[in-house]
């Protein structure tokens, strides 16, 4: 063991990252070293958490034994023995340990996203999320989960609403931007998926300005967006955009230009096949 070992298994806790296959394989080592201090019961519980990931519940049971014995009646050991239930395909017996634990304290977090994850339909996991959400507004995945579900029920404003809410939490993310561009775009909103598209491109182009080859697609989204509205025989489709926001024909013309433009300088293959789609 090194302190190396140490630091990395932190790292991930950090982080948040699982990694469980390389947890199972680095924790034993750690913890058979000792002189951990402290720090043991948290390399205990991340390797419990790993061991359950991966279905070796005999290495889980161990160390929630362990972890029993040091912090009896600890809600975190109890989400423990939740997971292992879960593990193990009883859910019902799962999601009553997570009742209970609301019952004594409606702000655990874990028991809450649990209790989310154990719905048994996709209604009652929005509603378990709803609220959810009304307590932790600031949990950028619930928002991001919400817009999902409510994609996936063809509920396509709301997920927008979802997805505005993701937008605000995290600024930086031009993937969200993108999703919501997408959303508007399967619902008919041809142009405002185009303004998020726009939005999306702006956040992904570099300092340099030169294209970059993993990022066209949102360029592809402005091209099929500003044709859409090309096509289109009426003067305004119906949108949320306001009347003075609307593209009007020439700007439309321009950027479908040079969304094709943009396209074609990233390169690589299947040249002839992006031609052809490109040239409609």
């Amino acid at each position: 063991m090194s302190q190396a070992d140490i630091d990395q298994l932190a790292s991930w806790r950090t982080l948040g990252a699982r990694n469980s296959q390389q947890v199972v394989a680095l924790a034993p080592k750690v913890l058979a070293a000792g002189g951990l201090g402290d720090a043991e019961w948290s390399v205990r519980e991340q390797l419990a958490i790993a061991a359950l990931d991966l279905g070796q519940v005999s290495l889980a049971n161990a160390e929630i034994r362990a972890l029993e014995t040091r912090f009896p009646r600890s809600p975190r050991v109890d989400i423990l023995l939740g997971l292992k239930l879960e593990a193990r395909g009883e859910l019902l017996r799962a999601g009553e340990v997570y009742k209970l634990l609301l019952q004594k304290d409606e702000t655990n977090v874990s028991a809450l996203q649990r209790f989310v994850a154990l719905a048994p339909t996709r209604e009652e996991t929005i509603t378990r999320l709803l609220k959810y959400l009304d307590t932790f507004y600031a949990d950028p995945q619930g928002w991001s989960l919400l817009a999902e579900l409510y994609a996936d029920a063809g509920a396509y404003a709301q997920s927008l609403t979802a997805l505005g809410h993701l937008m605000v939490l995290q600024t930086w993310d031009s993937m969200a931007v993108e999703r919501t561009a997408e959303t508007a775009y399967t619902m008919g909103d041809y142009q405002l998926a185009l303004k998020y598209y726009l939005r999306a491109v702006e956040m992904e182009t570099p300092p340099t300005g030169k294209p970059d080859g993993h990022r066209s697609r949102a360029w592809w989204g402005v091209k099929m967006s500003s044709r859409r509205l090309l096509e289109s025989k009426a003067k305004k489709i119906g949108t949320a955009v306001p009347d003075n926001s609307i593209t009007s024909r020439a700007q439309l013309e321009k950027l479908e230009a040079l969304a094709t433009e943009r396209i074609l300088a990233i390169g690589g293959t299947g040249m002839e096949v992006r031609r052809a789609v490109l040239g409609g």
